[in-house]
């Protein structure tokens, strides 16, 4: 597996669910717009643009910014499929960004000043501290606060979900919970007389009319996100997107516990919003800005599902798995020293997978899949030893063990950046010598 192809992978997954949510959304008219139709000229702007930008800041950059087209590629695509929407049934504001032609604009700016900022520019740091698309998205929306991110609609009519959620009861605004999922979330052209559990959980689940298209059916997401898992097993952070899902679930029955209300309505949101279901396959799961130890990345995934219902229920930010996410990346560094292997003086088999000789080789930098730390015949931590030695840390190098290194190479064999992990291991070993 190479990192191209990764992305590759990456990028088929992603398209296959904007070809899904296009069909679906095809018949639905915003501002005579085709919301499908919308759709579509997001990702080829967002897609065109973080292309463009990649060649071009590679060619001043050079070796510091190589082309990498299929990530900038990767990175387009989650940007416009990360960018709400469809306005709500309900909706008592213009809210102009959410539909064409002015979404169009903003899509080119988030993919412009993701892929500069925080791709090109935070890489020159040696890792990324925080998930471009969604950094991105917080920065240029900021000023926009209360037309995208927490639309004057949340702020009038959903004081917050701090209250009892239900099918009955009215909330301050006068209309129960599950009448405003169906209000904001349901196809605006076929809006049913009444809020039952079935059309709750068949919006939640199968299909969204607004919000984060990547999102709009919660059941294609799991689907192709379990696929491209099983494809990718060994290079994709997938114990991140299990740890969030059940701990969302987990705090949403202890809101309901605290609250009262309906337990399946208030869990179905939490876990099925667009921002939600979409961010735990696709982004959440970035190897870049993420921990590189499994233990690391259970912790990331409960605190990241700790902080989206927390922020969700009392800061009114119901896409807040976005600013959760954010947050959580900057844990990352921590978080890669928690459960490391310990070291071991004798080898211990590994199982490897299937090798495949490619006529050219291209480097790239460390995409921090931790794959090479699971692989090592002496558990050992190719990638950190190798950090520790670019920067010199002899000390660092002395508690990572990395004398015991037996020149194996399975850690270059699996690195799907191609970066000479056993040379630098072995160069480390001989400078404690």
């Amino acid at each position: 597996m190479t990192k191209d192809k990764l992305m590759l992978y990456t990028f088929a997954a992603l398209a296959v669910l904007a070809a899904i949510t296009a069909a679906v959304w095809w018949p639905i008219s915003c501002k005579d717009w085709s919301l499908g139709l919308t759709l579509i000229v997001n990702c080829i702007i967002a897609v065109a643009v973080a292309v463009i930008l990649d060649y071009i800041l590679a060619l001043v950059m050079k070796e510091r910014g190589p082309v990498n087209t299929m990530s900038a590629a990767v990175f387009g695509m989650i940007v416009a499929l990360s960018y709400s929407l469809g306005i709500p049934a309900m909706a008592m504001v213009e809210v102009l960004p959410l539909a064409a032609p002015e979404a169009f604009m903003h899509v080119a700016i988030i993919s412009a000043v993701g892929l500069i900022v925080f791709k090109k520019l935070q890489g020159l740091f040696g890792r990324k501290y925080v998930n471009p698309a969604a950094a991105a998205k917080l920065l240029v929306l900021l000023p926009l606060l209360y037309q995208v991110l927490i639309p004057s609609d949340h702020v009038s009519y959903i004081p917050t979900m701090a209250a009892s959620l239900d099918y009955n009861t009215p909330l301050s605004y006068g209309t129960p919970f599950a009448s405003h999922i169906m209000y904001c979330f349901g196809n605006p052209s076929e809006i049913a007389a009444e809020a039952t559990p079935s059309k709750i959980f068949e919006i939640m689940f199968l299909t969204k009319y607004h919000g984060w298209p990547g999102g709009a059916s919660s059941l294609a997401v799991i689907i192709v996100g379990i696929a491209l898992f099983i494809i990718a097993r060994r290079y994709i952070k997938w114990r991140i997107t299990l740890c969030y899902l059940l701990t969302t679930a987990v705090m949403s029955l202890v809101m309901t516990g605290v609250y009262g209300g309906d337990a399946l309505l208030r869990l179905m949101f939490h876990l099925f919003v667009g921002s939600s279901i979409f961010l735990a396959f696709f982004m959440a799961t970035d190897p870049a800005t993420t921990p590189l130890t499994h233990r690391g990345q259970s912790i990331f995934g409960v605190g990241l599902g700790v902080l989206t219902v927390l922020i969700q229920t009392y800061m009114n930010f119901l896409g807040g798995s976005i600013l959760a996410l954010i947050i959580m990346n900057l844990t990352s560094p921590i978080l890669d020293k928690v459960g490391l292997q310990k070291p071991s003086e004798e080898k211990i088999e590994k199982k490897l997978p299937k090798s495949k000789v490619f006529e050219k080789v291209k480097t790239y930098q460390c995409m921090r899949c931790g794959a090479c730390m699971v692989i090592c015949v002496q558990n050992l931590s190719p990638i950190l030893i190798k950090e520790a030695f670019d920067k010199g840390r002899t000390e660092d190098l002395k508690k990572l063990r990395a004398d015991l290194c037996s020149g194996c190479g399975n850690c270059t064999f699996v690195c799907p950046a191609r970066i000479d992990l056993r040379n630098f291991t072995l160069r480390a070993k001989a400078a404690l010598r």
